[in-house]
């Protein structure tokens, strides 16, 4: 594969190997024209060493067939399959930019998650690409009934013009493939983005496991953990087809709404998540509908911020587009990183030990090497980033002292539901699946607000009535004394009546 970066294929001239996997080699190549025209294009050459195997090729052209149908703008355009010398290859656009994976591996490092606005954006625009898809036609007009089965963080681009694209319909499932996968023949996807229909076989697989997979996506967007840290293929699968799964809440401050949505997704039964990728970005949208004020130019400019550096190296060594190409842009990064993440600090210390608690592996995928790390305080930072942070704020000067404070009176001892006490911090057992979350603990009252004592519960300890039924109002027992008065007087005037009449 080498000699290929040296030389060209059809019409395009190689220019460098952006990456290598099991099946092929992406390169980025130029397109040349009339009058100094080019354009770069990204081109995917089947390995040699697959080239002359037939199940292989007719996977590779099955790729261009289902991709180049596919009209969407979050979707990678594929513009031709070609042929030479018994060498397939597949011309797509270039999207300068990261994987969603290596994208939260640069967040990590610099110790920033993603607000729920902008995460649920993200996934929005990956699932209208991938609700494109599951909606495309063949030539006689029916649905191919397209089924992406790998949808992952390492198959959603992130460009630096702040677009979202779905990638690699490599073994996409779809009506009239040449290449079918036979029964058995093992499983197709990464194991850990996987529905339990997928990873059982036991039905029919249909849209709603990639609906299943953005939820996931979005659960670790969320909280910076892998869904399954730590485990292994045999623990991943028992976990993922008993789908007992934490709410992402336990680990994220994000709204109930948003728990609610992403953990129907994560539903065990497909009939229980949403039907499909639009329905489920109407609920997105539903609870977090600020995600909509997120547009393409902060996501540009956030990914400017934080993978900048990384973009700028990949730019000078492969001739690709530079990072920044507007003035706009490059004045918003630092706005853009404070608006659309916050600091990535765990408040959770005592996590049940039966959820992970690490954060992503630096270790799960191939980044490129970012040197030069300086630090700012007790994290590690890239140095783009930590220019773009403000600086750390010097305490106010000692003022007047605050008005005396008087502890509140403690409220009385409660029992603790059991589902709510098993994901509370230290708290024992395994964490509610119902979708239960922390909850943070209740805050004394600012020094100026006068305590209020705490409400007492009827026949607790504390209360002051002891036993029997609570007492009448005086209202009520003056009301009764009357009502006893003028019976009496009845009765008498009645006795009275009836002595005079038999006399």
């Amino acid at each position: 594969m080498a000699s290929l970066q040296s030389r060209r294929i059809g019409p395009y001239e190689i220019t460098a190997e952006l990456s290598s996997g099991g099946m092929a080699t992406l390169y980025l190549a130029k397109r040349f024209g009339a009058a100094g025209f080019q354009r770069n294009v990204a081109i995917k050459v089947l390995k040699d060493r697959l080239a002359r195997d037939q199940s292989f090729i007719e996977m590779f052209v099955d790729e261009a067939t289902i991709a180049s149908r596919i009209s969407h703008p979050n979707v990678v355009k594929i513009d031709e399959l070609g042929e030479e010398n018994g060498r397939y290859y597949l011309v797509m656009e270039h999207v300068h930019g990261v994987a969603m994976s290596e994208f939260l591996m640069l967040l990590a490092r610099n110790h920033r998650r993603l607000t729920p606005a902008a995460a649920v954006e993200i996934v929005c625009q990956a699932s209208a690409g991938l609700h494109a898809a599951h909606e495309t036609r063949g030539q006689d007009g029916q649905n191919l009934n397209v089924i992406h089965r790998d949808v992952s963080p390492q198959n959603i681009l992130l460009g630096i013009t702040g677009d979202v694209k779905i990638i690699d319909f490599g073994i996409a499932k779809a009506r009239d493939r040449l290449h079918q996968t036979d029964v058995g023949a093992g499983l197709k996807g990464k194991l850990r983005y996987m529905a339990p229909e997928q990873l059982t076989g036991h039905r029919e697989i249909d849209r709603r496991v990639d609906v299943f997979a953005l939820g996931v996506v979005l659960w670790e967007m969320l909280t910076m953990r892998r869904l399954h840290q730590g485990l292994g293929d045999a623990a991943v699968i028992k976990k993922a087809v008993e789908a007992k799964f934490p709410p992402p809440g336990a680990f994220a401050d994000i709204p109930y709404g948003l728990d609610a949505a992403i953990m129907r997704a994560l539903s065990k039964e497909p009939e229980n998540r949403p039907a499909n990728a639009r329905e489920f970005v109407k609920e997105l949208r539903k609870a977090v509908p600020e995600s909509r004020d997120v547009d393409t130019v902060e996501l540009a400019a956030l990914m400017w911020a934080v993978a900048g550096d990384v973009l700028e190296e990949r730019a000078k060594a492969t001739g690709a587009t530079p990072a920044m190409n507007t003035a706009e842009m490059s004045t918003m990064p630092s706005k853009a990183l404070l608006e659309l993440t916050v600091a990535n600090e765990d408040p959770f210390e005592d996590a049940p030990t039966t959820v992970s608690s690490a954060p992503f592996s630096m270790d799960e995928f191939e980044l490129p090497n970012v040197s030069n790390l300086k630090s700012t305080g007790p994290m590690m930072v890239t140095p783009q980033v930590a220019n773009l942070l403000p600086a750390a704020k010097s305490p106010p000067p000692a003022s007047a002292p605050p008005r005396p404070f008087s502890p509140p009176v403690p409220e009385p001892q409660r029992a603790i539901p059991e589902a709510i006490r098993n994901v509370t911090p230290g708290g024992s057992g395994a964490p509610n699946m119902s979708g239960a979350r922390l909850r943070p603990p209740p805050q004394a009252p600012p020094a100026f607000a006068s305590p209020q004592p705490a409400p007492r519960l009827p026949h607790s300890p504390q209360s002051t009535y002891v036993s029997g039924p609570p007492p009448r109002s005086k209202t009520k027992t003056a009301l009764l004394v009357a009502l006893v008065v003028v019976l009496c007087l009845g009765v008498l005037i009645g006795a009275y009546a009836i002595t005079k009449a038999l006399q």
